[in-house]
């Protein structure tokens, strides 16, 4: 497997137009691509749609996919974990309001596999591949790469060893297996 295994494509604030042209080179071979968006702004999912579904078509014909809402720690609903009780509520600080919602991302999902033409049957559901986090706070982050590895992993195990596309160059010292030499 390539070090381009896992590959995260980020959308958002940070998204700069001048590193946009990198993507598809970072997704060959890829047998995994997170595709993460902004709770906080429909743009970012926009954007996610319009330029890096195309950025999809070099990774392989098996790959897994995510979608990630991140920054779930800057919305009303939640602003972290705790570990025994699950999210925190939000402070009584002000917050943004939540604009892309789980259902978006669904939408998403089942939108880049029918861009991909790849059967929903043949894949993990939507649910299972839909997640909001907060890279802050770590809330669902390790669910959501767990989750991956173990969708890789259980790939990796299925495929069968395929030969190499090599030939063996080394010669035989068994003298049985000669047949007569060319030269004397």
């Amino acid at each position: 497997m390539s070090c381009t295994a896992l590959l995260t494509l980020c959308v958002g604030l940070s998204g700069r137009e001048q590193f946009h042209g990198l993507g598809s080179m970072y997704c060959r071979g890829a047998a995994a691509v997170i595709l993460t968006y902004d709770v906080t702004s429909r743009q970012s999912l926009r954007e996610l749609e319009e330029r890096f579904l195309t950025l999809t078509d070099t990774a392989q014909p098996d790959c897994i996919f995510a979608v990630v809402g991140n920054k779930s720690d800057l919305t009303d609903d939640c602003v972290g974990t705790d570990e025994t009780q699950g999210p925190v509520p939000a402070s009584p600080a002000p917050r943004a309001s939540k604009q892309v919602f789980k259902e978006d991302a669904i939408n998403l999902y089942k939108q880049l596999l029918k861009y991909k033409m790849l059967d929903e049957k043949d894949f993990p559901v939507a649910e299972k591949m839909c997640f909001e986090t907060s890279a802050k706070t770590g809330y669902n982050v390790d669910l959501l790469f767990e989750t991956i590895f173990e969708l890789v992993i259980a790939g990796i195990v299925k495929k069968p060893v395929k030969s190499p596309d090599t030939v063996e160059l080394k010669q035989s010292t068994d003298s049985k297996s000669r047949t007569s030499p060319c030269c004397t």
